[in-house]
């Protein structure tokens, strides 16, 4: 009875490595399928795909530097009207051209044309157009950029140029204090420059510093330089603000000399001044 037991168990254990077995093969098939699929199809349609939008682009841009932008729009708008698609007044040029050519829903057609004007807006010729979209990783990371808000962008261009300032001040920094740690070493991965610490914040706000972190990659470094970045910024604006303070401190005491100057100041401006 043991014997038999034990015989099922068994037949039930080849079965089931049999049926892991099977499933592991075929998913090992399919990871290949889809390597496949990637570096052939999915390159393949993505190329004609970039090479489409590249000729709407280019024909946008024909049309602009001839000067017949506005009766292209309305022609195509007609068009576009007697195969019974709409376009609202308020829809970019480009999507007008987008949408004539594609053919497509509103959302395919607002992706492919927020890749164009992404491209128009960073100065973007035509044969440059797949490059571009490639270096974004696609259309949709090009749609995402694309919404980023102007505020959003100049944020971020602040932040870039300011990161330069940092890396000029921290090559001629002198050290505030030289301090070494026994048993510790520090790689500097990547090209790396700096070494960063782990430090506890004591009393009267001071640091104190524990132990230095084993490996420092360029992430890291390009981590914290942008957090000194936005510091550096946020002090910029407050000078620039406590400045502006100062200079309409000093107008509002130069004009309360006069009472015409007095009679039309606010409550708020007399109690600054």
């Amino acid at each position: 009875m043991k014997s038999s037991t034990n015989k099922q168990k068994l037949n039930v254990e080849m079965k089931n490595a049999s049926n892991i077995d099977f499933v592991i093969v075929r998913a090992n098939e399919l990871r290949t399928q889809r390597e496949e699929f990637e570096t052939t199809i999915l390159a393949r349609s993505n190329e004609a795909l970039y090479g489409i939008l590249r000729d709407v682009y280019a024909l946008f841009h024909k049309a602009f530097k001839d000067e017949c932008i506005k009766e292209v729009l309305a022609k195509m708008q007609e068009e576009l009207f007697a195969r019974n698609i709409r376009v609202q007044q308020n829809s970019p040029a480009l999507t007008v051209f987008v949408r004539f050519v594609f053919n497509s829903d509103r959302k395919r057609a607002y992706n492919y044309s927020s890749t164009l004007m992404a491209a128009a807006q960073a100065g973007i010729e035509p044969d440059g157009l797949a490059a571009f979209i490639t270096s974004k990783n696609g259309v949709e990371e090009c749609k995402r950029e694309f919404k980023k808000k102007d505020e959003t962008r100049k944020k971020e261009e602040a932040i870039k140029q300011e990161s330069i300032e940092v890396e000029r001040m921290l090559t001629s920094m002198p050290p505030i204090h030289t301090v070494k740690f026994p048993q510790s070493s520090v790689t500097l991965a990547e090209g790396a420059q700096y070494a960063f610490v782990i430090a506890r914040i004591g009393a009267n706000n001071s640091l104190e510093l524990l132990h230095s972190i084993p490996r420092t990659t360029v992430g890291m470094q390009n981590t914290a330089i942008k957090e000194l970045a936005k510091q550096l910024i946020d002090r910029k604006a407050a000078a620039a603000k406590d400045e502006k303070v100062q200079k309409s401190k000093a107008a509002t005491k130069q004009a309360i000399s006069s009472m015409r100057a007095v009679s039309s100041m606010t409550v708020a401006q007399l109690q600054a001044s």
